[in-house]
């Protein structure tokens, strides 16, 4: 690749982000001259924001909420993966269309060994339903693990309204092993299952989808969640003697991944690392 490379970042509302950070860390890793910006985009503004952007030259976006299921419809081509997650990340503006990929449930098994983790070997209890968690659960399908174990919280909705919400949920992965947890199967695969508890919920205080004093010792808990400083969910676990990690993490392994396939090159991880701070 040659010349000048543009990248961009959009979601709506984008309050705060790290991606263009990781795209120049990247770029700069591999000496090629480059930026990347972050564009607030609501879902009724994305056909055109793609159109303009790749008729300025821009090689790809990554995507961020609401924006990755809403996208699909502007795209020529989606992977398979993508596709039954309906939930697009990475897309990429060449002269051959428009495609769209997801480097979440990919990045999220990265980080899983990074952090010693063999992702066959762990077992994930999730809360949320929401893209990133159907391509991670898609992804550690894929890996070899037991089923995902799901918590999806029902917002007040009767059993059998909130049932019909999480079988349309996810349904688009038929045969990935998935499980929904409830009442005293939550508990159970708390205290007895899980290795691994994910948040995947937009929940970012302290006690997030499940306060960390409940949570059994020897979990690792992730949260996806990221911001300024580390998020407050990882911070109460690790205060109470937990391994925990915030979405930084999530946010480079998928970047770096988009990256190669922007770039059509690998990307060294440590130069994204080192460009928000990590390791963590």
């Amino acid at each position: 690749m040659s010349g000048v490379v543009r990248l961009a970042v959009l979601g709506d509302p984008l309050v705060f982000t790290r991606s263009p950070e990781l795209h120049r860390a990247g770029l700069a890793a591999l000496g090629l001259e480059g930026d990347s910006r972050a564009l607030r985009t609501p879902p009724a503004e994305l056909g055109t924001r793609l159109a303009t952007l790749a008729s300025e030259g821009v090689t790809g976006v990554s995507l961020t909420h609401p924006l990755k299921e809403a996208v699909i419809s502007h795209l020529a081509r989606v992977s398979a993966d993508a596709a039954r997650a309906r939930s697009v990340n990475t897309v990429g503006l060449g002269a051959a269309g428009r495609w769209g990929e997801s480097t979440d449930g990919p990045g999220f098994l990265d980080w899983l060994e990074s952090l010693g983790r063999h992702p066959a070997r762990e077992r994930v209890l999730m809360f949320g339903a929401g893209g990133v968690a159907r391509s991670i659960a898609l992804a550690m399908a894929g890996a070899g693990s037991e089923a995902v174990r799901v918590v999806v919280r029902s917002g007040g909705q009767s059993s059998m309204a909130a049932s019909a919400a999480r079988a349309q949920a996810w349904r688009a992965l038929e045969d990935a092993r998935v499980a929904l947890a409830e009442g005293e199967a939550l508990e159970r695969a708390l205290r007895e299952w899980a290795s691994v508890v994910v948040n995947a919920t937009p929940l970012a205080g302290e006690a997030g989808p499940r306060h960390p004093r409940t949570l059994p010792a020897g979990v690792l808990v992730l949260d996806l969640v990221y911001g300024e400083a580390p998020s407050a969910w990882s911070a109460a676990a690790r205060a109470r003697g937990l391994e925990a990690r915030d979405g930084l993490g999530l946010l480079v392994f998928q970047a770096r991944r988009a990256l190669s396939l922007w770039l059509e090159r690998k990307v060294p991880l440590e130069p994204l690392m080192r460009a928000v701070g990590g390791p963590w």
